[in-house]
């Protein structure tokens, strides 16, 4: 029998992918068994076979304390038996990891090791439980072979006794996510999985489910389950309660469910993305374009999170959301994405983040994805502070701030890097610089109030701009006076930061006569525009300070259009 299961609330989609991610090991290319729609999954109830070990291999996975302790308590006995063969160097090496001077005695090693495999204890009252600590006069009268005995039990301890860790450690873990429902109840202390798969698999696969005669799934319209309802036991957070009661329909908290929409409920916690900075905390992408769509959002926010472990990651993971959605999507998803943080420490409802992306600026990130790609490797550092280019654009383009005092900015901190400045490192190019000016001129045109002021001018004026100022630059370089462009290039950021024309056309004006160039007519022109000064103003000091070669495509068009 088939069973088809739709996109609906935020925690029901957590639950169709933590389900999809449950039944395909996190690879839904590889099972055939279930079909993925566009806005739904559809599967036999026999592909459940075998579902009840799977779901608790992935929490028992997902909570890690149990490879996390054995390696370091492995790693505990390996040091252990470095600092019985006595190298000199080796030892010193231990005491630095261990953050032990060199004028403390072995010993101490041996006790920052023993405290701290009394904290592991702490935390792990299985183990607890089962481990005897050696008494003081043990240590004393032997402290390495007491410590290492200690340790060689515990390890010994947590791989005969693994079933029942991993049984117990599932429930530990998914008890601070749901209620008491079935296995999670605090009279159930054995045979969890059992359990398990007696409530959720074992009926649905067999088909041999008690049903209510006259109540009907509150979520997709089946007949309810017997017994089954949402509520605190499936989600503390989201779920009605008897507190609540005044809220409900007719004073009734029971909102029946059926068997699968139970059990899809029940897999949200693997569609959730813990945090790596606290571990109650977790993340869900949501959005309703396609199921596809809501995995590989919440697969790209698991990788943007394991790899970068800062207070920006939202905006890492909306730019790495942008430049890998397919170009006839990214304008619906992006308008139709947000962000679930779910904090199991407080009892606050989750924080949704929402993007806000209008429909025009969805459409503008969707049309400049090939420029917005040539900004991702670009980065710079103030006082080793990294950022990245792309980033700071794309956070600029969702406040509505992107402008070109940001390019000033950039301007001023490449130039003051080239004069040797110990507080700021660059990696990029002018060549990179006038892709992000264009981008602050389509971005003004087509977005901002102001955009009118600027409806008249075409692109194709800022490239000839840019072109003037590479043609002065290699002027100057051919008469071995490339010495003199950065002085130059203060002068006209300067101009530009205030705003003044005249003082940038006298610099541009005198630097042409200089070397026996005639002072392009056109330049003259539209600089004068005092709307226009900005795109093309920059636009010549990029190609001044360009080297060439950085940006082949925008290169050739500076090319083309100054021959036109």
């Amino acid at each position: 029998m088939k069973e088809r299961v739709y996109l609906s609330d935020w925690l029901y989609n957590a639950g169709i992918i933590g389900f999809l991610k449950i039944v395909t090991n996190d690879d839904i290319d590889s099972e055939n068994s279930i079909e993925i729609g566009e806005n739904y999954i559809e599967f036999d109830r026999s592909a459940l076979q075998g579902f009840s070990s799977k779901y608790f291999s992935f929490a028992f996975n997902q909570y890690g304390r149990y490879y996390n302790i054995l390696n370091t308590l492995e790693e505990f006995l390996s040091d252990l038996d470095k600092l019985e063969q006595g190298d000199s160097n080796v030892i010193h090496n231990l005491r630095k990891k261990y953050k032990i001077s060199d004028k403390d005695k072995d010993e101490e090693i041996l006790q920052v090791i023993l405290d701290r495999f009394k904290k592991i204890l702490n935390g792990f009252k299985f183990l607890k439980e089962n481990i005897k600590l050696p008494s003081k006069e043990e240590i004393k009268e032997d402290p390495k072979k007491a410590i290492k005995g200690l340790l060689e039990f515990a390890i010994k301890v947590m791989k005969d006794e693994y079933q029942e860790i991993f049984e117990s450690d599932v429930q530990i873990y998914l008890r601070g996510m749901y209620g008491q429902k079935s296995f999670l109840n605090l009279t159930i202390n054995k045979e969890r999985l059992k359990k398990f798969y007696e409530d959720f698999e074992e009926p649905i696969v067999s088909g041999k489910i008690d049903h209510e005669k006259e109540l009907f799934c509150v979520n997709c319209g089946r007949q309810a389950k017997k017994g089954a309802k949402f509520d605190t036991g499936i989600s503390p957070f989201f779920g009605l309660n008897d507190d609540a009661i005044n809220y409900a329909w007719n004073f009734d908290t029971s909102l029946p469910l059926c068997e699968i929409c139970e059990l899809i409920y029940f897999s949200s916690f693997a569609g959730l993305t813990p945090s790596p900075r606290n571990d109650k905390t977790f993340y869900f992408v949501n959005e309703d374009s396609s199921v596809r769509n809501l995995y590989r959002a919440n697969k790209l926010l698991n990788d943007v999170l394991k790899k970068d472990n800062n207070e920006n990651f939202l905006v890492d993971f909306f730019t790495e959301l942008v430049l890998e959605l397919e170009r006839e999507k990214a304008e619906f998803v992006l308008k139709n994405i947000a962000l679930i943080e779910l904090n199991l420490s407080e009892e606050n409802f989750p924080k949704v983040y929402s993007f806000n992306v209008s429909r025009e600026k969805a459409r503008f990130i969707k049309e400049n994805q090939t420029d917005l790609k040539t900004l991702a490797r670009a980065s710079y550092k103030v006082n080793d502070q990294g950022s990245y280019i792309l980033t700071d654009t794309i956070e600029k383009i969702l406040k509505n701030t992107l402008d070109y005092g940001y390019l000033y900015w950039l301007e001023r901190i490449s130039l003051s890097e080239q004069g040797k400045s110990n507080l700021y490192q660059i990696f990029f190019g002018y060549e990179t610089l006038q892709t992000l000016s264009i981008l602050i001129f389509r971005f003004l045109k087509n977005i901002t109030k102001e955009g009118r002021k600027l409806m008249s001018l075409e692109e194709k004026e800022i490239w000839r701009m840019y072109a003037y100022g590479k043609e002065l630059a290699d002027v100057m370089k051919s008469r071995n006076a490339e010495n003199k462009i950065p002085s130059i290039a203060y002068k006209l950021l300067n101009a530009l930061k205030i705003g003044d024309v005249n003082v940038f056309m006298d610099v541009a004006m005198r630097t042409f006569m200089a070397y026996d160039m005639e002072v392009p007519s056109s330049m003259a022109k539209v600089l004068y525009n005092k709307e226009y000064f900005y795109p093309l103003g920059y636009s010549f000091l990029n190609g001044f300070l360009s080297k060439g070669g950085n940006n082949k495509g925008n290169v050739q068009e500076t090319k083309e259009v100054a021959n036109g």
